[in-house]
């Protein structure tokens, strides 16, 4: 990140200004291969996705970025993941290039380190939700934990030749899937890939087929933690310590650090500790923009309400609307949820992170 940038950043978050944004999630399709039962996206009507020229259209009005996230759905349904990756590094200049994906599509992966221009530049997470049996049962036929195993073990073989970067996210779905975290977590620890545990949210209106385009305020609570039912019975709390526990283990001093803010607000939340902390001043349209397929602009995960569409208007009709006024207002009085993909840019960007 731009340290003078960074600084600005934060400023102008904590005066409650509107800096321009610095990390940009980009859903690049609502498409999706798995049946995941946390997880609406594969429900959805795909509708409209912006074509390569059309994202280097896009993120030429956002401008120079830090991070951008490329998630879906499935990223790699797509076939033109290398074209839309160099849009986005060619008009944004971001440090980072993040892809998740569910794993189900080694050999487009390979592809995409292969032909990409600056491959250090990427990092790419890949998704489980237990070991064989559980993951299955969760995702469906078409994306087995055979299939995220092996994607897995080919960019560990890209990392060492091109500098790209891998790990491996574990949703935590049941008490199954829980109880699978050690295991899984040895496994990949046998090629040096970190693993990224979280717990599932109870939906999503970012990913929930009922409130795609609404407010999910129900989702936002000021003590507690909206826990999937299927966890219901799962010593969560008990995980969560035995997450802080490990921290250390990770490789990056930054990632020690984020990790651990993100699991100390977590376990707050699980003991029901009011007020939780660590909170922080949320960032969404100011630090942080969401690009949905289309090129529209949602507010947050929690609230899809629309404030434009950077494909057919200008970056700063889109930003400095009356619907984007609207919305940050909306974002200031909410009480703050704790999903791990707002949290990180909210505590960066906030300046929030330095309590560590």
């Amino acid at each position: 990140m731009r340290p003078v940038s960074l600084a600005l950043s934060v400023l102008q978050n904590r005066l409650g200004r509107v800096p321009r944004p610095s990390w940009c999630t980009y859903l690049v399709c609502y498409r999706c291969n798995a049946r995941c039962q946390m997880c609406d996206s594969w429900r959805l009507k795909p509708g409209d996705e912006l074509t390569p020229a059309e994202v280097a259209t896009v993120f030429g009005k956002i401008g120079r970025l830090d991070v951008v996230r490329l998630t879906g759905g499935e990223p790699f349904l797509r076939e033109d993941m290398l074209e839309i990756a160099e849009a986005v590094r060619e008009r944004s200049q971001p440090f980072v290039i993040h892809v998740t994906t569910n794993g189900s599509f080694p050999e487009r992966v390979v592809e995409m380190v292969e032909g990409f221009s600056r491959p250090q530049m990427l990092r790419f997470m890949v998704s489980f939700d237990g070991l064989e049996a559980e993951h299955d049962r969760n995702r469906g036929e078409e994306v087995t934990f055979a299939g995220a195993t092996e994607t897995v073990r080919r960019l560990v073989g890209l990392r060492e030749r091109f500098g790209v970067e891998v790990s491996a996210n574990h949703t935590v779905i049941s008490p199954q899937s829980l109880a699978d975290n050690q295991e899984l977590r040895r496994r990949m620890g046998e090629w040096n890939v970190d693993v990224h545990s979280v717990l599932a949210y109870a939906d999503s209106a970012m990913y929930g087929a009922k409130l795609r385009g609404r407010k999910a305020e129900h989702l936002i609570v000021p003590t507690g933690y909206p826990l999937h039912p299927l966890l219901a019975g799962a010593d969560v709390l008990g995980f969560v310590e035995q997450e802080l526990a490990r921290v250390n283990g990770f490789g990056s001093p930054m990632l020690r650090w984020g990790k651990r803010y993100y699991l100390r607000g977590l376990r707050a939340r699980l003991r029901g500790e009011s007020p939780a902390r660590p909170n922080p001043r949320c960032v969404a349209l100011r630090s942080h923009i969401r690009i949905l397929p289309d090129g529209g602009v949602p507010v947050c995960q929690f609230n899809t309400e629309r404030v434009g569409n950077l494909l057919h208007q200008s970056f700063e009709d889109v930003w400095h609307n009356g619907a984007a006024t609207a919305s940050r207002a909306w974002v200031d009085k909410c009480p703050g949820c704790w999903a791990e993909c707002e949290v990180m840019p909210n505590a960066i960007y906030s300046g929030d992170i330095v309590r560590g």
